[in-house]
């Protein structure tokens, strides 16, 4: 599969989405469309540019030397990756029970990573055929 090709893809699909929903939401999109770009041109194309499009390549390029297991642990975290650079980057802060939530999720794939990564998943179970093997 063509990594770049499945990140263009999925680029252009939610760039489809957003311009229908905001059209839907305002009659005038183009108005705030063209201020937003005149005020924050810099902040813009980081947002488009790094975190989502460089992102998302590098994302669809390395998915395909990760196991599912490994993917859905990583991608499970994404949110406490988040609350973690927002308070270094941004100094925001988490209430009592966002801890407590991001803990419940460090623990879940935690647990998910030892029982999982335990096993050898890659060797096929032994007496166990395709049908057109038995032929």
């Amino acid at each position: 599969p063509n990594s770049a090709a499945l990140n263009a893809a999925c680029l252009w699909v939610v760039t489809a989405a957003a311009f229908l929903w905001t059209l839907y939401n305002d009659p005038a999109p183009l108005t705030g469309v063209l201020q937003s770009i005149q005020n924050h041109p810099y902040e813009l194309l980081y947002l488009s540019g790094v975190a989502t499009a460089l992102a998302n390549y590098v994302q669809t390029r390395a998915q395909k030397n990760v196991t599912a297991e490994r993917a859905s642990v990583i991608y499970a975290m994404d949110p406490v990756y988040g609350a973690v650079w927002s308070n270094w980057l941004l100094g925001e802060t988490l209430t009592g029970l966002g801890v407590v939530g991001a803990g419940l999720i460090t623990i879940a794939a935690a647990t998910n990573a030892f029982l999982d990564f335990g096993r050898d998943t890659a060797k096929p179970q032994e007496g166990l055929q395709l049908e057109k093997d038995v032929k």
